[in-house]
């Protein structure tokens, strides 16, 4: 009878054995430990622009959009912060904090900029932190705002040969505040501009072209690090050059 019980029933024997062993395994089975990455889409003053990136430098202000990725994290409970410390600050104490996913935030103020994302994972009693310590070991972003400077050549050529057609600045950086004005010799204002990036003066007055002389330029900005600029300076309109610039300098 015994022997027959042990032909009979060899396969449901194996699947209970199998069934037992299982059970056992799923019993010491770890789970995967959520992680976090974070990255940012950037754009500049002067129009660059970056995504995706961890490290950006360019002329303020700069527009950030803010990115976090969460992987194996379903299970999970999340709280979390985006931190912003200026250069050599703690990220324990930030000078801002944000709760949004993916905040927007423009940086108007020269200097490099550290930001991190502090999380707090959650399951039942596990906690699993990212804070400074990690940060420390993995870098957090940074955002670094140029120094402010800016340049007005001495002279442009506006004869629609699409060179040095317009008045505006030779080079700037970080120009948060901007208002220009262009005067002819009796003092009249012919045109006025208050956005760095604009194309500046085509050497036109109420849709007229003004004549080929000296004009005079009169500047008043103000750079991301608080420096102050005032310029004032002829302007040489030169209908008749058709190279590509006359000698410029500030």
């Amino acid at each position: 009878m015994i022997n027959f019980v042990k032909n009979i029933y060899p396969m449901q024997k194996n699947i209970l054995y199998i069934t037992f062993i299982l059970s056992l395994l799923s019993l010491n089975v770890v789970k995967a430990s959520p992680t976090l990455s974070i990255s940012f889409d950037a754009v500049s003053s002067d129009d660059q622009s970056v995504t995706a990136q961890t490290q950006f430098e360019g002329s303020a202000p700069i527009e950030v959009t803010f990115h976090m990725t969460l992987t194996d994290a379903d299970d999970w409970t999340c709280n979390y912060e985006w931190r912003f410390c200026h250069e050599g600050g703690n990220l324990d104490e930030p000078y801002m904090i944000r709760y949004d996913e993916s905040p927007v935030v423009t940086f108007s103020q020269a200097g490099t900029d550290s930001i991190a994302l502090y999380a707090k994972f959650t399951r039942g009693e596990e906690e699993i932190l990212f804070k400074r310590e990690y940060w420390t070991a993995t870098k957090p972003l940074t955002i670094k705002a140029s120094e402010s400077s800016l340049t007005f050549p001495n002279a442009f050529s506006p004869n629609n040969d699409g060179k040095n057609d317009t008045f505006k600045p030779k080079s700037f950086q970080s120009i948060t505040e901007f208002n220009a004005k262009i005067y002819n010799r009796w003092g009249q204002k012919l045109y006025e501009w208050n956005d760095v990036r604009e194309n500046g003066w085509d050497g036109t007055f109420n849709g007229k072209a003004v004549k080929q002389g000296t004009y005079f330029i009169y500047v008043k900005a103000r750079g991301a690090d608080g420096r102050e600029f005032t310029i004032k300076k002829d302007v040489n309109l030169l209908r008749d050059h058709n190279a590509y610039g006359t000698t410029v300098s500030e």
